[in-house]
């Protein structure tokens, strides 16, 4: 005598793969959640390394490092000469203080960044990439030339140069005020002019901060920020002239709040793919998440050394 088998029906089965599907549903983004959470925990954590290094070096220089070497101001100022010299910048003068000695001897600060090796341009340095903006694509990408009328504070990598550079997500803070003539309503008209020998933050051309300056206080003052690549690609290793906005590669100001304003952003701004908000290290050496709702004239604050408040 045989016992027949009674297997599925279609409808059950049916049944079955819906309740899957509806657990799947439910379970990805609490994944994709803990996925995020552990990549902020990531990018704070390249904060703290890079905060650690700005610290070592002013306990051996007694000041920060340059925001970017450029040529001297003149008497009177002349504010195009910071877009000329040789260019290094803030991150580049940490990596003796990252366990990047061997890229760092590479380097000859006399020399300009326009005249360094494809190797040094191209090299790529983990502590300064955010594992959230992976979305970006490759770690290096070719920046907008500033001979393209195309690319600009709004997008200057809309046409991609011609030269290869390694990307990063962390600009040093220039203060609330700009490097250049701002025209924040996007309008057409100037309403601030620029300044970049004398941004009111940490990191200018030729600054060399030393802490006793920041009067506002090391917790309350923040030193470095995170930047994602949606507006624009971002460097570690300096200021590069022949670039389309090369100032805003190595540092950032506050005008906007992080991730700018809701109808436009700029590319100076701090920015990230973290929602809510972005990652920034204070001169203490602490870091913080500030959300995109903070008042404004409380974070121009935050980004000044010298506000007196």
């Amino acid at each position: 005598m045989t016992r027949s088998r009674r297997g599925f029906t279609l409808v059950e089965l049916l049944v079955v793969i819906a309740i899957i599907g509806t657990l799947i549903g439910l379970l990805l983004p609490a994944v994709q959640s803990a996925r995020e959470a552990a990549r902020r925990m990531q990018c704070t954590n390249n904060l703290k390394q890079q905060g650690l290094a700005l610290h070592q070096y002013h306990d051996s220089r007694k000041t920060l490092p340059e925001g970017w070497l450029s040529d001297p101001a003149g008497s009177p100022p002349d504010n195009a000469n910071a877009q000329k010299g040789r260019g290094w910048g803030w991150s580049s003068r940490l990596l003796p203080f990252m366990e990047e000695g061997p890229l760092s001897t590479s380097i000859v600060t006399t020399g300009s960044i326009a005249a360094t090796s494809y190797s040094v341009r191209e090299a790529v340095i983990s502590v300064f990439l955010c594992p959230s903006d992976a979305t970006a694509g490759s770690p290096t990408f070719l920046p907008g030339a500033a001979t393209s009328t195309a690319n600009d504070q709004l997008g200057p990598d809309k046409v991609p140069g011609s030269t290869k550079f390694s990307r990063s997500n962390y600009l040093g803070m220039f203060g609330s005020n700009g490097w250049e003539d701002e025209d924040h309503d996007n309008n057409g008209t100037i309403d601030e002019p620029g300044e970049p020998y004398d941004g009111n933050g940490m990191f200018f051309a030729n600054s060399r901060m030393p802490f006793r300056h920041i009067t506002d206080g090391l917790s309350k003052t923040i030193m470095v920020g995170e930047r994602d690549s949606r507006v624009g690609g971002s460097l570690w290793i300096g200021m590069v002239a022949e670039l389309a906005e090369p100032i805003g590669r190595v540092v950032a100001h506050g005008h906007h709040p992080p991730n700018g304003k809701s109808d436009f952003q700029h590319f100076g701004d701090l920015s990230s793919r973290h929602p809510g908000g972005a990652s920034v290290i204070y001169a203490d050496g602490h870091c913080d998440f500030i959300a995109d709702g903070i008042d404004l004239l409380v974070y121009q604050r935050m980004c000044s050394r010298n506000e007196g408040n």
